[in-house]
């Protein structure tokens, strides 16, 4: 176990290299296990995630063997990994990492440089296993972007873009048709594209890549739905994943039917943890991932429904994202606890501060191990709302596991 996780951190602390040839490489040497079964390729600033998980509640409710694979995770490693729900245990893991050392080792004798990436090297492991467990059918989220994106050497069935928006924009360009060339990337020739509610700059671009690509292009913004579908997950944005998700279902129905009573209960019975998730009462615990400015516009609704005075626990990784963020959030609250994560990228508490210079209300400012002193310290009444990086998301989850005393409303574990 130790050796697995040495090798997987030493790839995780080399970092992302954007570029495909990397990861052709690595397929082409393990056989292309990713045209050994069909998929959905999703892509989006905001919303992939959903729209994933979504049609993985679908899917599997018709009675479809089903692969996802989504990031990041949020205990456990194997959560990116799931076949059926079933996250992939740390016994399977390391038998893959053990099976694909020599692979690894034989791509950088050849060519120094040429190695995967750590999420390469699980994107791959990903499609062995969904491979090996024969699905029907594989739900791929991208990671970053979608162009060069390890995911990208899939050919999808359909492929979808939820929405685009500013983030990551170091990387991905910080201009909206930038943005929306790179989310774009994923289309495929003659494959059709689903996409969500996009602004003009954006919507052009993706117009016209899937032009050039002479792929059918599904806009639900135009569908003119009576009404959107309804779904279990919290907030007006989620009907409208939830929408996306119906349309890519009713693309794929001559390959893959599905009764339209069982979209409905999948659609119903959505798990999704840490997404507007309610973990205990007494105090009061939401746990809501948001770590852009584009998700905070969507949030906000949730927000606003919260009693006065609740507390808001808040972290971020990347300066940008976090001013973003706290913009809305700090109109809405009088109390606040901003956190330094225990990652590479997080913002410092120094970063933090100076977000914050102005705020009236009343301010902590704390490291991630003292996540559970501080829950000890919470009054019964209070509402806490736990936002912004999904890490301070797994932080609060995974030490209030480990606390006897805390009362959580279910085994969270149990929902992935």
């Amino acid at each position: 176990m130790n050796n697995t996780l040495e090798f997987l951190y030493s790839l995780r602390n080399q970092g992302s290299r954007f570029g495909l040839e990397r990861m052709e490489a690595f397929c082409q040497e393990l056989g292309n296990p990713q045209s050994a079964f069909a998929s959905i390729h999703v892509a989006g600033t905001n919303g992939k995630g959903s729209v994933c998980t979504m049609l993985d509640s679908v899917y599997r409710k018709q009675g479809y063997r089903v692969g996802l694979f989504t990031s990041p995770h949020l205990i456990e490693l194997g959560e990116r990994v799931r076949v059926n729900g079933e996250i992939l245990s740390f016994a399977k893991i390391e038998k893959w990492v053990e099976a694909l050392l020599p692979v690894v080792q034989k791509i950088e004798t050849s060519e120094q440089g040429m190695g995967p990436t750590f999420f390469e090297f699980m994107t791959a492991i990903a499609f062995l296993e969904f491979k090996e467990q024969k699905v029907d059918l594989a739900i791929v989220e991208t990671g970053l972007g979608g162009r060069l994106d390890s995911t990208n050497v899939l050919n999808p069935e359909i492929s979808v873009i939820t929405s685009i928006g500013y983030d990551h924009c170091e990387m991905l360009g910080y201009e909206l048709k930038q943005i929306a060339a790179e989310k774009a990337g994923i289309i495929k020739p003659g494959k059709p594209v689903v996409t969500g509610w996009l602004e003009k700059d954006a919507r052009e671009q993706v117009r016209q890549m899937a032009q050039n690509q002479k792929a059918p292009l599904h806009w639900v913004e135009d569908a003119n739905l009576p009404a959107l579908p309804q779904t279990n997950l919290h907030g007006s944005f989620q009907q409208r994943n939830a929408a996306l998700a119906s349309r890519v279902v009713q693309l794929l129905d001559s390959q893959f039917p599905c009764e339209e009573h069982k979209v409905s209960s999948a659609l119903q019975s959505v798990r999704f943890p840490g997404r507007w998730q309610k973990i205990c009462t007494e105090p009061t615990i939401i746990l809501d991932a948001c770590h852009n400015g584009h998700g905070a516009q969507a949030s906000a609704e949730l927000w606003d429904s919260l009693p006065e005075g609740f507390e808001v626990w808040f972290a971020a990784c990347g300066q940008d994202r976090a001013r973003d963020v706290l913009t809305p959030l700090l109109q809405r609250t009088n109390r606040i606890t901003l956190f330094e994560l225990d990652q590479p990228r997080a913002c410092s508490l120094e970063d933090l501060q100076k977000l914050v210079e102005n705020f009236p209300g009343a301010v902590k400012f704390a490291k991630e191990k003292q996540v559970l002193a501080l829950h000890q310290q919470l009054d019964p009444s209070t509402t806490l709302l736990v936002t912004g990086s999904i890490y301070l998301i797994a932080a609060v989850l995974s030490q209030l596991k480990k606390n006897p005393s805390s009362v959580l409303l279910h085994n969270w574990q149990d929902l992935w």
